[in-house]
Parts: structure tokens; C-alpha cells; sequence
């Protein structure tokens, strides 16, 4: 019954978001080039259960794919730390590539879908050992700086929150 209660409020705070959201995206872009943002959230473990995870990126240029699609591209830090016996810590460095979906015209019934930044990113895991990384994720923009952050990659799958500066 508990979870139920948790899905439920959870529900209502993304409806909520969703209903009183302000248009954010800019020529298009969301994290546009000179953009420092930071990232924290939860979720579950591949290997241990919960994880906490979070990161900064910034945000160095930009290009375009015909001349209505623009996407920008950083460079990112990464750390998960898993909560359980042994507390593994996981650090990585990363490019990445953004995509505002503000970028395309929608519908009114799809107008939120302009608050929505998705990303990928790829570099080397540094511990705890050498190995590539790779994270991907989208964020939901309340308001200029805030967003609802989903992320898959580094030793987890996160659900968070994001502060562009």
C-alpha cells in the first residue's frame, strides 16, 4: 500500500510539472554552448542495488544537421556510489551531445515535449579501473535552471533533479 502511496505522489509532482512548466529552449537549445550544468540523483545499481550518482558538464560548441536540427556538444564528469557492503565508487570522463526537442515544431497537444533535453555521452571509466563508459539520459526543464533528470550509465539508472547555471 506504501508503494502505491509513493507512485501516486510521484505522479502528481510530474503532472504537475508538466502543467505549469515554462517554455525554456532558446533558438532551439536547452544546454546551449557556455552552459555549466550539475546533476544528483538516485536509483538502482546493476551490480549492487541503490546507487547515488551525479555529475557536472559543460557545454563547449555547438553544430548543426540540416539547418533546423541543432545539437551541442561538452565534456562531463561522472560519479556512482553504490550503497551496500563495500560502498564501490565508479568515476568517469566523458564527450557528450545534447538534442533539444524545442528544436521541432509540435503540436499543442505535444507543446511540453519543447522542454525536453535528451543526451548521450562516451569516455573512459577511470575506476575503479580503466574501461569505456557511457551514459545517456533526458531532462525535463520546470523552469530556465531546473529539470526532472532520467540517466542511465555509470553503475546506475537515476532518477534525479538538474541545475543549469
Amino acid at each position: 500500500m506504501a508503494k502505491r502511496r509513493v507512485l501516486l505522489v510521484a505522479a502528481l509532482v510530474i503532472l504537475a510539472a508538466l502543467a505549469f512548466a515554462e517554455p525554456v529552449a532558446k533558438d532551439g537549445m536547452i544546454i546551449a554552448p557556455g552552459t555549466l550544468d550539475v546533476n544528483v540523483g538516485i536509483g538502482y545499481g546493476y551490480v549492487w542495488g541503490l546507487d547515488i550518482g551525479g555529475g557536472a558538464e559543460f557545454a563547449i560548441g555547438k553544430f548543426m544537421i540540416g539547418e533546423s536540427l541543432p545539437f551541442s556538444y561538452g565534456v562531463a564528469a561522472r560519479a556512482g556510489l553504490g550503497i551496500g557492503d563495500t560502498f564501490p565508487l565508479s568515476l568517469a570522463a566523458l564527450g557528450t551531445v545534447h538534442f533539444c526537442w524545442g528544436a521541432i515544431e509540435w503540436p499543442d497537444e505535444l507543446a511540453w515535449l519543447a522542454n525536453v533535453d535528451s543526451y548521450i555521452g562516451l569516455g573512459l571509466q577511470i575506476l575503479p579501473g580503466l574501461y569505456i563508459a557511457s551514459i545517456g539520459g533526458s531532462s525535463y526543464f520546470i523552469n530556465e535552471h531546473f529539470a526532472i533528470n532520467v540517466e542511465g550509465g555509470l553503475r546506475a539508472s537515476y532518477l534525479g533533479v538538474l541545475y543549469k547555471f
